[in-house]
């Protein structure tokens, strides 16, 4: 295979806009993620427990951090999925998770939070799995919960995609409800973290409308590459 036949196989893979788009998706995500936590750090500030009554309640169940960590790929495979699939739906999938990352950004500088782990006892797939995600990852930016927040994107991105069947579009709404769960039961979040997520990405989903992406002209100058 020549190199222009090799471009030309890429850009069937990966449009160009869509590599743009995914790229702006990672950048935004380590800038708000890392960079609240860095900027938290250098302030010095005093992180808030909002642990609730609700919290108290729910047990650790570390099955559960098995399907916490499928939400990774789920995540991944959605978002390449539909970026390559639409211009306009790519820069919709962009916008919302953008904006709903910079709001959460802010959230998580104006209102650090943390939570108290339990300890893990046992040497099943679950705990082994659950103590690698508490050894990697500081109980910190937990409101909103950008875990909830990446899934329901996730689900709506895929809801609102015509020509997807209806036992797919079932099954991702099973699944981001799940991941949701996920982080109560494996003590990663709390109640209001878990709501806080779900409602940041409902609301700026409803944000950029197609309407709104075509208003910004994004497809068409960013998608020149």
């Amino acid at each position: 295979m020549n190199a222009a036949k090799f471009k030309e196989v890429c850009r069937k893979i990966l449009p160009p806009y869509a590599v743009v788009g995914l790229s702006l998706l990672v950048i935004s995500n380590l800038l708000v993620y890392y960079g609240a936590r860095m900027l938290n750090a250098w302030l010095g500030r005093t992180y808030l427990d909002m642990t609730g009554a609700i919290d108290g309640v729910i047990p650790v169940i570390p099955a559960f951090s098995i399907i916490y960590f499928i939400a990774f790929p789920f995540w991944y495979l959605t978002y390449f999925l539909i970026c390559r699939s639409d211009r306009d739906r790519c820069w919709r999938v962009v916008i919302t998770d953008v904006a709903a990352k910079m709001l959460c950004g802010v959230i998580f500088v104006l209102i650090p939070t943390t939570n108290v782990r339990p300890a893990v006892t046992g040497n099943g797939l679950g705990e082994t799995i659950l103590n690698f995600i508490y050894a990697t990852d500081s109980p910190d930016n937990l409101f909103p919960s950008i875990h909830c927040l990446e899934s329901w994107i996730c689900f709506l991105a895929i809801r609102d995609e015509e020509k997807v069947p209806t036992w797919i579009k079932t099954s991702a709404f099973v699944l981001a409800f799940l991941i949701c769960l996920s982080t109560l039961f494996t003590k990663q979040h709390v109640f209001v973290d878990m709501i806080a997520g779900v409602m940041i990405a409902d609301f700026s989903w409803n944000l950029g409308t197609p309407e709104f992406v075509r208003a910004l002209r994004l497809g068409r100058k960013l998608g020149r590459v």
